[in-house]
């Protein structure tokens, strides 16, 4: 894995280590604070909210995290942090059925044009089970939002047909998140607006296609005069169109977004695959897939989030400006 490109954050910084595949999935995170008492509740909690439910995989794990460094008798100690995930129900030979096709929509061809081979090593990167290892560092970086009176709350704000599911198919879907108690002046224009930083990180989750800030692109096709947040006289405002941000810095109200996702692509039904003499085949692609994805999405967003959110307070910290407190 070429960690250069598998790292997120200027301040609060996570790099992703091992792969779906392999025999983990971890991280480094760097810029943590020392002394912060993990709250372990909470960590299980955001960990159990992101695996497999009815709509899910079938594919189980229990995905106990280790530290390996940077924590002792759960207190942060380092602001270096190391932890792993281990995989143990590993099934590659699902992937046999169809070596040497390309499944449509999927990252078969786009990776195997990029690193000349078809290889599991390279696809693990387009795993969803990439991002445990965010939920973690997610996590930790809510635990210490909290303590300065930061919340984020996440939910499916609607769904494909899920009667699809039953007939083989997949459904994706729409996620709302909602930041509470960011002060106003947080962001640093002109590319580190809290939009660009959460829109970065939010298109990075698998399936990913779509961001909007505050009531998103309805915004586009009204007037001025429908789209202003009026001021009342404390400095909140009537209406909140912008989502909590003007010019790329909080205003005060809530931060309010919304990710759209994609369905997972691999169906159990028939799909009209490729190789690479561009000969064609239908078949049926059996495993262990997603078939609404879309329940699993509002943890992975609140954690991602919550990273932006830390970063960015670090980085006002970091400029010297007034402290965020």
């Amino acid at each position: 894995m070429n960690f250069q490109y598998n790292t997120i954050g200027e301040h609060y910084k996570l790099t992703l280590t091992g792969g779906s595949h392999s025999s983990f999935v971890g991280g480094i995170i760097e810029g943590c604070p020392v002394g912060l008492k993990i709250d372990y509740t909470l960590l299980l909690e955001d960990i159990d909210r992101r695996k497999p439910q009815k709509y899910g995989t079938l594919r189980k794990e229990q995905d106990t995290v280790v530290f390996l460094k940077g924590v002792k008798n759960g207190v942060i100690e380092s602001s270096s942090i190391e932890f792993r995930i281990e995989n143990k129900n590993v099934k590659i030979s699902e992937y046999d059925s169809f070596q040497g096709f390309f499944r449509p929509s999927h990252a078969d061809y786009t990776y195997y044009i990029k690193y000349g081979e078809d290889s599991l090593k390279h696809k693990d990167q387009a795993s969803a089970r990439m991002f445990l290892p965010c939920v973690v560092a997610g996590s930790l970086a809510k635990m210490i939002l909290l303590q300065n009176g930061i919340t984020i709350n996440a939910n499916v704000e609607q769904t494909g047909n899920l009667e699809k599911t039953l007939q083989g198919d997949s459904i994706g879907g729409k996620v709302i998140c909602e930041i509470k108690g960011v002060k106003a002046g947080l962001g640093e224009p002109i590319f580190y607006k809290i939009q660009s930083m959460l829109a970065r990180s939010m298109m990075s989750i698998p399936s990913a296609i779509s961001f909007e800030i505050g009531d998103g692109l309805q915004r586009a096709f009204l007037s001025g005069s429908e789209d202003i947040d009026e001021w009342n006289t404390d400095f909140t405002t009537k209406t909140n169109h912008s989502g909590g941000v003007n010019a790329g810095i909080s205003n005060g109200n809530p931060i309010v977004f919304h990710v759209g996702f994609h369905p997972v692509h691999t169906l159990q039904k028939s799909m009209r695959l490729i190789n690479c003499s561009g000969r064609t085949q239908s078949r049926v692609i059996n495993g262990r897939h997603d078939k609404a994805q879309i329940m699993r999405c509002p943890v992975i967003v609140e954690c991602m989030a919550a990273m932006v959110i830390l970063d960015l307070i670090f980085m006002k910290q970091q400029n010297k400006e007034n402290n965020y407190e």
